[in-house]
């Protein structure tokens, strides 16, 4: 099932459940579909409430994600913030944990099981705890492209594209990724829409969803297995003059973003290391300490890919890393940080 389909199929069941639930009908505008966000993206869909008495509200922009957890909650939130309408999140599941993050941050949602939170003109509606029914309980399995390996591969093609037409066996030198998943992977992002191959040539596809795909893997299945520790340094002051790159270490995070666009004060020191980090914890004094406000994580790029900027970690990782983060000033962060640097590179 292709992402629309899928997307459809989450926002029929939503109608059902909740007309079901508070005899509210939500009324799907299937035109939106065509209509532009700010950014020039199409939206995921344009509703309308029903109430009972017949009055209608809206329109409210919708913004359809299959999963909703900590991991990827800011970035959806960086999605809604791409239209000026008010927007509701419509996703398979929300659990009472993340129902009551939403509600404190005051942000619409809708699930399949008929939870929700509406606070939109004068209806207020909050209903939550209630399970999707047995039959819609898939557990998938991620495609192959957006597990590690595949993440590593796509990071360095997104980087250097002219190698995606190159021959396997150096695609396979350049990102240390062996022949068989290479072919796995193209197989997947061209099942996914992601990728083209018209004759001998290869080409990136639905660029921004592509990239927007990745870092929700990315932060969602990867970056916790990165996590080498957190630290404690006396280094704040002095972060920006500091060279990590003799030390075979990069920015990542806040540090890197605030170097990319000039904007961010650093409150999470984030250093990618290729391991042993033995040398950069020596080098800027850094003592173990599970609160600390210092994160060490393994490099995972391609060694032979020349994807990095600068002392700073690749730009799509130190926007993931942003989105992780999670808060109002790192999300306006990730949206600069793309504009600046991610959407000018779209095919």
């Amino acid at each position: 099932m292709d992402e629309t389909r899928t997307e459809l199929a989450i926002l029929d069941r939503i109608i059902e459940a909740f007309q079901r639930v508070t005899r509210i009908q939500p009324e799907l505008d299937a035109q939106a579909m065509a209509e532009r966000r700010g950014d020039g993206t199409y939206l995921d869909a344009l509703l309308h409430l029903r109430m009972p008495n017949g009055r209608t509200i809206g329109p409210f922009a919708v913004e359809v994600k299959r999963r909703l957890d900590r991991a990827n909650l800011g970035h959806v939130l960086l999605q809604t913030q791409r239209t000026t309408l008010p927007t509701i999140i419509a996703t398979e599941y929300v659990n009472p944990k993340m129902a009551e993050t939403l509600f404190e941050r005051n942000i619409p949602f809708l699930d399949t099981a008929g939870n929700a939170w509406i606070n939109l003109d004068d209806v207020f509606v909050y209903i939550t705890g209630r399970k999707i029914p047995i039959e819609h309980r898939q557990a998938q399995a991620p495609t192959r492209a957006f597990r590690t390996t595949g993440l590593k591969l796509i990071l360095a093609l997104l980087n250097d594209q002219p190698l995606l037409n190159a021959k396997y066996r150096d695609i396979a030198y350049v990102t240390d990724v062996a022949l068989g998943t290479i072919t796995n992977v193209f197989k997947d992002l061209e099942q996914l829409g992601f990728l083209q191959t018209i004759g001998d040539h290869r080409r990136f596809c639905n660029f921004d969803e592509l990239v927007r795909k990745w870092a929700d893997a990315y932060i969602e299945k990867t970056r916790g297995k990165l996590v080498i520790g957190r630290y404690t340094g006396e280094f704040a002051e002095q972060w920006p003059d500091i060279d990590l790159q003799q030390l075979g270490a990069w920015w990542g995070g806040e540090p890197a973003a605030a170097r990319m666009t000039g904007y961010l004060r650093p409150e999470t020191t984030t250093i990618y290391v290729k391991p042993p980090a033995g040398r950069v914890q020596a080098k800027l004094g850094l003592r173990k300490n599970p609160n600390g406000n210092v994160e060490l994580l393994k490099a995972f790029w391609p060694p032979n890919a020349n994807v990095t900027q600068g002392d700073c970690a690749p730009v799509i990782v130190v926007y993931a890393d942003l989105l992780a983060i999670g808060d109002d000033r790192t999300i306006e962060t990730a949206r600069m940080l793309y504009e600046k640097y991610i959407a000018i590179d779209r095919r």
